[in-house]
């Protein structure tokens, strides 16, 4: 019995391996990077070589809050996938102070949208606010919590085909003062199973077995049969069974003077 426990719970931990091995994280990388300025004194938007967010302040006796806002864009394709084989998806980026005074934290906003792999200004408006984050102009690096966006690149995720998901990055709080980060774009991590989670059995707890529950591999002993209650010798010989099937050491005889007490005990046939 204790050898039949020990190997099933040799195999549930093989199993429980087997299936964290069935993963796959991917680490997706951008596929297009898109930085846009919306100076403060126009309504149109200009496509800039690098990404940024945040308020740059305009030098030369400029008044104060004369400047420009910067979004940024990012968008990844994703890995071919059906959507119950994904089982989480992470988006990390990463900043520094390109222009930033004064001690107010700057605050950002992280939307995500359908992509179409293609650079737009509408991508700086489209979206759901999946995060919100913020740093203080000493932060090196700056905004670099990863965000879980499992929800939408499942939702996005088709077995067969192109399909991409992107995020833009917002200013969110009006500050006194610029406060413009330079961004790295980063990585989107998706990680896979190899089936369908909803197919995925849940595994059992190794070496637990239900009372009364047959253990794979192992005799079953019958359970002995109810003596009746009015004949001592039955109990006697069903006890000593029951001894036996759990393992324990049947009783002594008992005296031949006990045995032919009870013999006399019996009722007639």
């Amino acid at each position: 019995m204790l050898k039949t426990r020990l190997l099933i719970s040799l195999l549930g931990a093989l199993s429980a391996t087997a299936g964290a091995a069935a993963d796959r994280a991917i680490a997706v990388p951008p596929a297009v990077q898109e930085s846009w300025e919306f100076a403060t004194h126009t309504t149109g938007g200009r496509l800039r070589p690098h990404l940024g967010v945040g308020f740059w302040q305009r030098a030369s006796g400029a008044k104060p809050g004369v400047g420009s806002n910067y979004v940024s864009a990012i968008e990844y394709q994703l890995p071919e996938a059906a959507p119950g084989r994904v089982r989480s998806a992470s988006f990390q980026f990463s900043g520094k102070q390109s222009q930033c005074v004064g001690a107010e934290p700057v605050v950002i906003d992280v939307y995500a949208y359908a992509g179409d792999g293609k650079a737009a200004v509408a991508d700086t408006s489209a979206g759901t606010r999946v995060a919100q984050l913020s740093a203080n102009c000493s932060d090196n690096p700056a905004f670099a919590r990863p965000i879980d966006v499992t929800a939408i690149v499942r939702q996005l995720s088709v077995a067969a085909g192109v399909r991409h998901v992107g995020f833009n990055i917002r200013k969110a709080n009006n500050r006194q003062g610029p406060g413009l980060f330079a961004l790295s774009a980063g990585k989107l991590t998706v990680v896979l199973a190899d089936l369908d989670i909803a197919q995925q059995r849940p595994a059992a707890r190794p070496g637990i077995v239900a009372p009364g529950a047959a253990v794979a591999g192992a005799a079953v002993t019958p359970a002995p049969a109810a003596a009746p209650a009015n004949d001592p010798l039955a109990r006697m010989r069903a006890a000593v069974a029951q001894s036996r099937a759990a393992g324990n050491a049947p009783p002594r005889a008992a005296s031949g003077a006990a045995m032919r007490q009870v013999t006399r005990q019996q009722p007639p046939q």
